[in-house]
């Protein structure tokens, strides 16, 4: 899921206990395609610092290693891995202090319809609390058919918008950096695959996931490289076993030990990407004590096995400033 950080103070409570604060973002019609201008990766060892510059198009940048240091409109923003920060038509932006250590993120340009007037809008976002009223329902139901992306924000544990990303990089490579109809449907893919995780993270999925299920799914995000079974999660999380599988498949799609399996080969694509990496090292990072076990899984998932995967999509370009 996609974490949207607010950029606007303004909040205020209701009596349902709704906290509305603002924040920047960019928003368009579904229907309506984002134009693809060109993409990269930078790669920088370090004390790297970003121009000061005003641009007429959007630039997205995901942070797949190190920490940028940016400023926006007279707002200090500290990228990490993980994270992504989305640049404004007529926004100068620069960066604030050097980077420590390697930095590396992915980043396209790209215009969509319409003056950024009618583009970048300060939204409502609902609370914490999670109690929703009838007009922040309304306004979930208008948001479906959009592409609504925040300012600044966190992509999902299983980093589907980074394999996406990944994948415009290196067909934008094969296609000699021109612009081409498959850059087109693949930057509006992953415009598409980031917007709908933040809406289901922000408005549809935290204030209708039990607080429960939602501890069971961080903590197998976040020990998908432990020994994981469905026994041990029941004793821990105080269930039956056979109930708890259940509750997750309600939820989810999938009984337990599924999710787990799914959540490992997720996180074995985006190393897959690492071409320093074994495929006996990437199963064992995510959990699998056989590496037969986990190519048989990925091969079930996927439809190709980890080498093939790991030869689809592997060449993209590198810039240093």
């Amino acid at each position: 899921m996609i974490v949207p950080f607010s950029v606007f103070d303004t909040t205020y409570k209701t009596k349902e206990k709704v906290v509305i604060s603002q924040m920047l973002s960019c928003i368009c019609d579904a229907s309506k395609p984002a134009e693809y201008l060109t993409c990269g990766n930078l790669v920088s060892e370090n004390g790297f610092v970003h121009l000061h510059r005003t641009l007429d198009f959007f630039v997205l940048i995901l942070v797949q290693e190190g920490t940028l240091h940016i400023c926006q409109n007279n707002r200090t923003y500290d990228v990490r891995s993980g994270e992504f920060f989305l640049l404004f038509p007529g926004s100068t932006h620069y960066g604030y202090k050097p980077t420590q250590g390697s930095l590396s993120y992915c980043w396209v340009h790209f215009v969509l319809p319409g003056s950024p007037a009618d583009t970048v809008k300060s939204l409502p976002r609902s609370s914490e609390d999670h109690y929703p009223t009838e007009s922040i329902r309304h306004f979930n139901s208008a948001l479906k058919e959009r592409i609504c992306l925040p300012e600044h924000g966190k992509i999902s544990p299983e980093k589907r918008s980074q394999l996406l990303f990944l994948q415009l990089l290196d067909l934008a490579k094969r296609n000699r950096y021109q612009i081409t109809w498959s850059c087109h449907h693949a930057l509006n893919l992953l415009l598409l695959e980031m917007s709908c995780e933040y809406q289901q993270a922000e408005y549809f999925g935290l204030d209708m996931l039990p607080t429960s299920v939602q501890d069971i799914m961080e903590w197998v995000q976040s020990h998908f490289d432990q020994p994981l079974t469905v026994s041990g999660l029941a004793e821990k999380f105080g269930y039956h076993p056979t109930y708890l599988s259940a509750l997750i498949k309600q939820y989810t799609g999938y009984p337990l030990i599924t999710y787990i399996n799914r959540t490992r080969i997720h996180v074995s694509k985006n190393l897959l990407n690492s071409h320093t990496l074994t495929i006996r090292q990437i199963s064992s990072m995510c959990g699998f004590t056989d590496e037969k076990h986990f190519m048989k899984l990925f091969r079930q998932f996927e439809g190709m096995t980890p080498t093939q995967y790991r030869k689809a999509f592997n060449q993209k370009k590198i810039n240093t400033l």
